[in-house]
C-alpha cells in the first residue's frame, strides 16, 4: 500500500482566542498529565517533537510513525556532515507526512564521540502561515537510557 502525502494546508490559526488550546502538548509531563497548547506555533513544535522522539513501530496502528533518533545513539560512527543529510532524508517525509504545516530548513548535529556516547540534534522549521521560524534542540546520551 503506497502511503499518499497531503499537501499543506494553510491553517487559520485561532491563537487569536486565548482560552481555545489548539491541541495537547506531547510528550506529557509528571505533574500534570495533559498540558495543552494554546498557540500553532507551540503545537507544531510539540508535534515535531513527538514525531523526532517516537521510533518507527512504537505507535499501535501507525508502524510507520517517527523518526527513532534514540536508536542512532549507538550507530557506528562515521562524518557528522553523512550523518545530518542522512537524518534529513529521514526527517523530512515524516513532517511532511504527520505535520504539513511546518517545512524543515536544516538539520544540525553535534556528536560527543565514541566514548562519550551523545548526540545533540538541532532541527530548524519554519510555520508555512507565516513563515515563523522555530528550532527543536535534542540531546541523547547514554545516561538517558540507564535504569535508575
Amino acid at each position: 500500500m503506497a502511503i499518499k502525502l497531503r499537501k499543506p494546508i494553510k491553517i487559520t490559526p485561532i491563537d487569536v482566542a486565548e482560552k481555545t488550546a489548539v491541541g495537547i502538548r506531547l510528550p506529557f509531563n509528571k505533574k500534570k498529565v495533559f498540558t495543552l497548547d494554546y498557540t500553532t506555533k507551540d503545537h507544531a513544535k510539540s508535534k515535531l517533537t513527538n514525531v523526532l522522539l517516537t521510533s518507527p513501530g512504537e505507535r499501535l496502528n501507525q508502524p510507520l510513525f517517527g523518526v527513532g533518533l534514540k536508536n542512532r545513539l549507538f550507530e557506528q560512527q562515521t562524518e557528522l556532515s553523512k550523518k545530518s543529510d542522512d537524518l534529513k532524508s529521514i526527517v523530512t517525509p515524516q513532517v511532511q507526512q504527520y505535520i504539513p504545516e511546518i517545512e524543515i530548513k536544516n538539520i544540525f548535529l553535534k556528536d560527543g564521540g565514541i566514548a562519550g556516547h551523545k548526540l545533540f540534534v538541532t532541527v530548524n522549521y519554519s510555520l508555512i502561515n507565516n513563515d515563523e521560524e522555530d528550532s527543536v534542540t535534542l540531546s541523547f546520551t547514554n545516561e538517558n537510557f540507564n535504569d535508575k
